[in-house]
């Protein structure tokens, strides 16, 4: 929140949101449940399903449509929401699987290193909404980062890795974890490009940053789990690791000799020392590859006499084939998509899909997705104080943008995007400090969450600085819009100019006839950004704030002591306090 504000519009919305922060002390506490009546008061459709994999073929309804679309998706419009409202699941995901890849290098300029309004484009305009949201969950997952020295410049680059995540977002983890480890920006981020092997002579060994990486963070882990998730236990009640410095050791041998393909005619050593291709898959240099036995994680052997690839074959199969991997891959990807703790026996579902999609096949990320998404924990809302995830800052801006229309004539979202989410956000797309993420899968924050046992990832980058920035960010962006006359307005409390350049366009048209019913506008808005879960003194307090604002249409805010009157107003003044509310906030 701002430290001051002014005008008597101002004063209002200072007084909500204060309301909103308080019911988050514990006022609000067992008030969210069935939508209230109104345009939020849809059919949530059967919902009913036998086994884990889901739902039948009913259509969902709104409600479930709009639930499924705020965690599988960047967010919906009431359009979108309604049109999969009449989808059955199945058919939903399936739609998706079907689209082709939205792809976010072709936007990023060659003489520009920024893909952060690229990014933001992809995510807020692609079909393929699941597709992206599932690679962005992956990014936080499989990170490479512009932090690194070598890839600080390279939007490209970091860009095209990008849309290698979205290309296999639902398609087979082995595949993806082939294409990560042959990309030379992960190459240069975990610093096995150009990773030669060792030499007892002269008592180097070969760079380790990989093969501890990929098994510490993409594939099982450190500690020994059952296919529910929870950690084995010794005799003595202590986890067990998963791997040791040993197999560490023998598993860095295994990715030598990779390095860039060869440019411009460049061969051998020149090629080995000076290429630097960045775009296509690493290429493998015999002579810097070690070619002798090796066992690696689990005693499985590497017969001597090997090359790069079928070194890295053989690893990348041992490692895929773990059965650390579903419940370890699929707990993150539960945490990235629908809460921070999920069951046990949540976990164990979606590791068995992980195991087996069905058909025999290990690793199906679309059965995965749609069996995280589909889960009974997932489809039914709860009050339960371990239920839920905070959201991302960049998922809060993602849905605003997406529930309207953000985007200027072009087709592009133009924004100074990069001076915001880093900076005030707390992330932004790989961008991340370290291969560790913006936050930690296990994070707990002391006091009463830590005391119960329970992660809030997403609480590792909220501080008092990310959570008045954040807002602060939130509302300037909410404020500019063009309403349905046409009028491109921008600001608060009674401006009346044309937005900036580069600013997003919010389309207000779609919500301006239910301005005139205060009741029906907060219900649809509950609908599209919060599924129905708005707790019913939050909704009257909203209702009562809209129906404060005069409803007699003037060019933008036009002048007034209320900060503004208008269609346009009622709606983007609602949107605004719901997006900045701490009931929004967290996810349920």
């Amino acid at each position: 929140m701002r430290s001051s504000c002014c005008g008597a519009g101002a004063g209002r919305r200072f007084q909500v949101l204060f309301l909103f922060l308080l019911w988050a002390c514990g006022g609000g506490a067992g008030t969210q449940g069935s939508p209230a009546s109104g345009s939020g008061a849809a059919s949530s459709g059967s919902g009913s399903g036998a086994g884990p994999g889901g739902p039948g073929a009913a259509p969902m309804g709104q409600l479930a449509a709009a639930r499924l679309l705020s965690m599988g998706t960047f967010g919906a419009n009431l359009a979108t929401i309604n049109t999969v409202a009449a989808q059955s699941y199945g058919a939903w995901f399936a739609a998706q699987a079907a689209i082709t890849p939205t792809h976010e290098q072709p936007l990023v300029p060659l003489w520009n290193s920024d893909r952060e309004m690229p990014w933001w484009t992809v995510a807020i305009t692609a079909q393929d909404q699941l597709r992206q949201r599932v690679a962005f969950a992956l990014s936080e997952l499989l990170v490479v980062s512009n932090a690194n020295a070598q890839l600080i410049d390279e939007g490209q680059a970091l860009a095209h890795y990008y849309d290698l995540l979205t290309d296999n977002a639902l398609g087979n983890y082995r595949t993806l974890l082939d294409a990560v480890s042959h990309s030379p920006v992960m190459g240069q981020y975990l610093t096995f490009f150009r990773n030669a092997s060792g030499n007892a002579a002269k008592g180097t060994h070969a760079d380790e940053n990989y093969a501890r990486e990929s098994m510490q963070l993409f594939t099982v882990g450190l500690w020994q789990l059952h296919a529910d998730g929870t950690r084995t236990l010794d005799a003595a009640g202590h986890p067990v690791p998963t791997f040791s410095q040993a197999d560490v050791a023998e598993l860095a041998r295994v990715f030598t000799g990779w390095a860039s393909a060869p440019q411009d005619g460049q061969t051998g050593d020149i090629a080995w020392l000076y290429a630097n291709d960045l775009l296509d898959p690493m290429v493998c240099y015999p002579a810097y590859h070690d070619s002798g036995a090796k066992t690696i994680i689990g005693g499985v052997p590497i017969a001597a006499g090997g090359d790069c690839q079928s070194d890295m074959e053989a690893a990348l199969d041992a490692l895929f084939r773990h059965p650390n991997v579903g419940p370890f891959v699929g707990r993150q990807l539960i945490q990235r998509l629908v809460t921070s703790n999920p069951t046990p026996a949540y976990v164990g579902r979606v590791a068995a899909v992980f195991a087996d999609d069905g058909n025999g096949v290990r690793g199906n990320l679309a059965a995965v997705v749609q069996a995280i998404l589909t889960d009974p924990e997932a489809r039914t809302a709860s009050d339960a104080p371990t239920a839920g995830k905070l959201r991302e800052p960049l998922l809060r801006l993602a849905n605003l943008w997406r529930a309207f229309t953000a985007i200027d004539a072009t087709g592009m979202v133009q924004s100074p995007i990069e001076r915001i989410t880093l900076n005030d956000f707390g992330e932004a797309s790989l961008q991340s400090p370290s291969v560790f993420n913006f936050f930690r899968p296990d994070y707990q924050r002391s006091g009463p969450l830590e005391s119960h046992g329970l992660v809030v990832p997403e609480f590792q980058i909220t501080n008092e600085y990310t959570i008045v920035q954040t807002a602060n960010d939130l509302e300037n962006l909410a404020y500019n819009f063009i309403d349905s006359d046409g009028n491109s307005c921008s600001g608060m409390d009674g401006a009346a100019v044309n937005p900036p350049s580069g600013t997003p366009f919010l389309f207000t048209a779609e919500l301006e006839p239910l301005a005139a019913d205060p009741a029906a506008l907060v219900d649809t808005l509950n609908l599209m950004l919060m599924g129905g879960r708005m707790p019913a003194l939050m909704r009257s307090t909203l209702i009562d704030d809209v129906a404060g604002i005069p409803l007699a249409p003037v060019a933008c805010f036009g002048s007034g002591s209320d900060g503004g009157s208008g269609p346009a107003q009622r709606v983007i003044e609602a949107a605004a306090l719901i997006i900045n509310s701490s009931q929004y906030a967290v996810q349920r």
